[in-house]
């Protein structure tokens, strides 16, 4: 991901946090978030990471990477995503679908993101 790309998704992301209930635990999670991105697009660039079926981030390769971040990642979307259930009255299994199909429809060309089947495809 360039960084025009990521400074794109700020904005983005920004909106789709605003949307959490005011509290110090969004707020948190939103700084968190932002603070990774660098780091997240970078991995992904350089195709050692993909956005998963389920809407958190996956190891392509064998090369596992910058793990604490990556975990870090998937458990504040984890948050966020029973956030959303909750406030939509419908399960995390369900956020969780409709996260990672828009996450695959969203990633950038070269990146890779899984398929419904499980499998790695780059964009």
């Amino acid at each position: 991901m360039n960084t025009r790309n990521l400074w794109k998704m700020i904005p983005l992301l920004m909106v789709f946090l605003l949307l959490l209930p005011p509290c110090a635990l969004a707020d948190a999670v939103k700084d968190r978030m932002i603070q990774r991105l660098p780091v997240i697009a970078d991995l992904k660039t350089k195709g050692i990471i993909g956005e998963g079926n389920r809407g958190y981030l996956g190891y392509v390769t064998g090369n596992r990477v910058m793990e604490d971040v990556i975990a870090a990642e998937n458990a504040d979307r984890k948050t966020v995503y029973e956030i959303f259930a909750k406030q939509q009255n419908t399960s995390l299994e369900v956020v969780e679908a409709v996260q990672g199909a828009r996450k695959a429809e969203k990633a950038n060309p070269g990146e890779f993101y899984q398929n419904r089947e499980g499998q790695w495809v780059k964009k």
